[in-house]
């Protein structure tokens, strides 16, 4: 493992850092404490580094970089200033070097790092590169976004900083970095990037992992923007259709409903004549229509999923049509979800249809590819494995475009381990095969994790920047991430997660989103294993640097706690032993006091912690 300068960020700090500056000459230097451009809706957390400076010295083509400026072309509005003062500061963070910025063009043979975001990159949102010349270097991308992507990547691939959570960077140490002959393109593959959690809620995380979706967040032109794919909501039907949204999914063999969808529809682009795409997705239940009509669509076609299709290529009609067709090119993405993800048969789907493959009834305990998944899928939110690709293949076979909606948590027991990080790498190499338009991930959206959620966000980027990583640089991101946001002691929250995901495989069974913590990892497993557990966390609280690591290793504890508790907790109670009996109570108490303390009041996706409990309450009846 690297040793790294680990920073601190904090709101509404200011700190005076004395440290060494690039290639040994003493100053004084006051950590930067605005915000990257006024533009922004929210200032980024203050970082205030650790000294020494994790860079001894930075050198461009063998000349030091006191002697460099930034030349960011401004007029250009977009992201360009943000770019330009977030390469200032990190340079500066890095190695004590606060260098110039100047806007618009400069004297030939000024030594310089342009920011350009016009000439190499003229198109591309989602490509970018940083290249050598003779002045020094280039960080090229769209003014856009993908200019201030061309920093952040810089600073990761160059510097070696890592952009873990909103609360957690790391630079890297090295005595030297000489810049020299770089030549680096970068092309990210997936247009749309949504990542729909609570930390990435804080939208200076997204930009710095490349996520563009605009849901849950606002993304400032200063920040590139926001990419949207949900224009007009999801699990619409029912509004388009003026059916109401809770009630069970209109009938689409109905002219009135088809014709309130197009209405509707199109008042919205009307409206907001510059969206790409439109949203028009099922209502969030499986009660679709069963009329003589509709029953017969789905001895036709198969499926439930033939009614949405047929309907939707009736609105691209319309959309082609309209007002000479202003509208033809609209992207209209619908989910494929539960009772439709069954493809249908004797339909195409129109050109412009995109279908959102919504995997919520996928195995975690297998890979995607993983021909041993052999659950029985009966109608539950669980189907095996290759059923899914089986599908996925099918509607591949009769339509152009995709997305991917995947999940990362389990929405009925937030505070259970979720122990599927050996299958994610496996799982995005095969999601990079398919050629998706976008991909999102909903994971927990409520509250801070207990379940390694923030390790699980921080993979998820990596994984949809570098899919064909291998397992060996899988593993040393995991590492990279553990070591910074846990402290020092590390190494024993890696064996808890290592554990649960062996517990996992031992027990075999298929589980997905929903599953019981009985279904993924047997029955009374946790308990045994309570003493290792408080050895491995005390011994992580006790190696923490600082109040923030604490905070982490208590929250992923919970998860541990949770279901150790519960396995010893009638036992206990039941103990002829008064102090057993006390004991437990008394932990229990205190375990329901680190929840509220922690800001874990959500048990699951739809319920609060209540006020109160008795004392015969064990953790899993929250």
């Amino acid at each position: 493992m690297k040793k790294f300068i680990s920073l601190i960020l904090a709101l509404l700090m200011v700190v005076s850092a004395v440290a060494m500056t690039a290639c040994g000459n003493e100053s004084a230097t006051e950590a930067p404490t605005e915000a990257p451009t006024e533009e922004a809706t929210e200032a980024q957390p203050e970082i205030i580094p650790e000294t020494p400076y994790a860079l001894d010295c930075f050198r461009i083509n063998g000349i030091d970089i006191a002697e460099y400026v930034i030349v960011s072309n401004t007029s250009l509005g977009g992201v360009m200033t943000t770019a330009a003062t977030e390469l200032q500061k990190y340079i500066e963070l890095t190695c004590g070097a606060k260098i110039d910025i100047v806007e618009g063009t400069v004297e030939a043979g000024t030594k310089r790092i342009l920011i350009d975001g016009e000439a190499r990159i003229p198109d591309n949102n989602d490509q970018w590169g940083v290249y050598s010349d003779e002045d020094g270097l280039v960080l090229a991308g769209t003014a856009k976004r993908s200019a201030l992507y061309a920093v952040y990547y810089f600073l990761e691939e160059y510097l070696d900083w890592r952009f873990f959570t909103s609360d957690c960077e790391t630079v890297y140490e090295h005595s030297l970095i000489d810049l020299k002959d770089v030549d680096d393109t970068y092309t990210h593959s997936i247009t749309v990037r949504g990542l729909y959690t609570y930390d990435y809620e804080d939208s200076w995380i997204s930009v710095k992992r490349y996520f563009n979706e605009h849901s849950k967040r606002n993304l400032t032109e200063a920040q590139g923007g926001m990419e949207g794919f949900t224009y007009m909501g999801i699990h619409n039907f029912g509004p388009l259709a003026e059916t109401g949204y809770e009630k069970d999914q209109p009938c689409l063999n109905n002219q009135q409903n088809l014709d309130n969808i197009v209405k509707n529809t199109l008042a919205y682009l009307d409206a907001n004549p510059w969206v790409p795409s439109v949203h028009i997705s099922q209502n969030d239940n499986n009660n679709y229509c069963k009329c003589a009509d509709c029953m017969a669509d789905i001895e036709y076609y198969g499926a439930p999923s033939g009614s949405i299709i047929e309907m939707l290529n009736y609105v691209c009609e319309q959309l082609e049509t309209y007002k000479d067709g202003i509208y033809k090119d609209v992207k209209v993405i619908t989910f494929i979800y539960r009772y439709s993800f069954d493809a249908p048969e004797n339909i195409i789907c129109h050109d412009n249809i995109v279908v959102e493959y919504t995997i919520i009834d996928l195995c975690h305990q297998h890979a995607i590819t993983d021909p041993e998944c052999n659950h029985v899928y009966e109608n539950d939110v669980l189907r095996n494995n290759a059923g899914i690709i089986e599908e996925i293949n099918k509607w591949a076979a009769i339509s152009k475009q995709c997305l991917i909606y995947d999940y990362g948590a389990n929405f009925k027991f937030y505070y259970s381990a979720f122990p599927q990080f050996d299958v994610l790498r496996e799982n995005y190499q095969y999601f990079s095969t398919i050629g998706a338009w976008g991909y999102m991930n909903l994971c927990n959206p409520h509250q801070p994790s207990c379940d390694f959620s923030e390790l699980r966000f921080y993979l998820y980027a990596k994984l949809l920047q570098y899919p064909n990583m291998t397992e060996e640089e899988y593993q040393t991101h995991i590492n990279e991430f553990l070591e910074a946001y846990y402290g020092p002691g590390w190494e024993s929250i890696r064996a808890y997660l290592d554990w649960t995901i062996e517990a996992a495989d031992a027990n075999g069974k298929c589980y997905g989103v929903y599953s019981t913590p009985e279904t993924m990892f047997g029955r009374n497993v946790f308990g045994p294993m309570d003493e290792q557990f408080q050895t491995w966390f005390n011994t992580a609280i006790e190696m923490a640097e600082n109040e923030d690591q604490i905070t982490r290793i208590r929250r992923v504890r919970i998860s541990a706690d949770y279901l150790a508790i519960s396995d010893i907790f009638s036992e206990c109670y039941n103990s002829e032993d008064p102090a057993v009996k006390q004991g437990i109570v008394d932990r229990t108490a205190q375990f329901l006091a680190d929840l509220r303390e922690l800001n874990l009041e959500w048990v699951m996706e739809s319920r609060k912690l209540q006020p109160e409990y008795s004392e015969r309450t064990k953790p899993r009846s929250f």
